[in-house]
């Protein structure tokens, strides 16, 4: 039996599945991608390696775009001991007017000690009557690091399309060593007050977090102290509108406001000024999102 008729017996058959995994592991100078495996229509567009240090570029993509109703897909990422890998999307994702049925994305990632992975997808827009289920649970050993972001666009900006009907919920965890370090939660329906409320969205169509472990020999107060201070300043001299904190030794970012561009770049500075602190690498941006 394939690996989809088999997930198809375990589910409702109403739905349409896709899965992805992915292994990273170090090979002497540079990290490999060692185990790729996909049911459905999601691929690995192109693996490069652009520093010198050997880190892994890879580039998924889901060649439909987006996620209707009844799609139920799955991402799994493993990073092996010393390996550094960098995974990121050719493009905006996509929640789709929903056809009656709820839509599911999965994102499991692990990463060994001594292991960092960058999980950097570019925005999700959320169109108007979306019925969607995300959940993003991480994995890390005592020593592993991570930085990874998530961007929700409300509506088709350019045709000032407002989320009125269907329904969102997020679910993102983060775990030391099976403890639980981050839990955070988002559920609301289309024209919920929320969206509205200045407790909430207040009006604004774009929404991000930014989430950030450092290697273990960075995890002292002094140096996230330190850290953050010196992003702090480099918010201020953007002048965006995007909030910093430390959640134990997790650095988080949060930006709200209406301009997906400007979130992304505030949080690719964020990453940038992190990579040199804590791994002493240049940004490196992955070359897709210059195309």
């Amino acid at each position: 039996m394939n690996d989809l008729v088999f997930a198809k017996s375990q589910y409702d058959a109403q739905y349409w599945y896709a899965k992805l995994e992915l292994g990273f592991k170090s090979d002497q100078k540079r990290t490999i991608l060692h185990h790729r495996k996909h049911v459905g229509p999601v691929r690995v567009q192109k693996m490069l390696w652009p520093e010198k240090t050997g880190v892994c570029h890879a580039i998924i993509v889901h060649p439909p775009a987006g996620i209707a109703g009844g799609d139920h897909l799955t991402f799994q990422v493993d990073v092996e001991q010393h390996a550094h890998a960098v995974v990121t999307t050719p493009g905006a994702g996509k929640w789709y007017k929903t056809n009656g049925k709820a839509a599911f994305q999965h994102i499991y990632i692990d990463v060994k000690n001594n292991a960092t992975l960058e999980w950097l997808p570019q925005e999700t827009m959320l169109f108007d009557g979306a019925n969607a289920n995300s959940e993003s649970i991480i994995h890390l050993d005592q020593a592993a690091s991570f930085i990874g972001w998530d961007m929700l666009v409300l509506g088709r900006q350019a045709r000032d399309e407002k989320f009125k009907q269907g329904r969102f919920q997020n679910l993102f965890k983060l775990y030391r060593t099976q403890t639980l370090l981050v839990a955070d939660q988002l559920n609301f329906l289309g024209g919920d007050r929320w969206l509205s409320s200045c407790l909430g969205m207040n009006g604004c169509a774009v929404m991000g977090s930014f989430w950030a472990v450092p290697p273990e020999k960075f995890r002292a107060n002094i140096y996230l102290d330190q850290h953050l201070d010196l992003i702090r300043e480099l918010i201020m001299r953007m002048n965006v509108p995007v909030t910093l904190t430390i959640l134990g030794d997790v650095m988080c970012a949060r930006y709200l406001g209406n301009d997906v561009r400007q979130c992304h770049d505030a949080f690719a500075a964020i990453r940038a000024r992190l990579r040199r602190y804590w791994f002493d690498l240049d940004e490196e941006f992955p070359r897709i999102w210059r195309t």
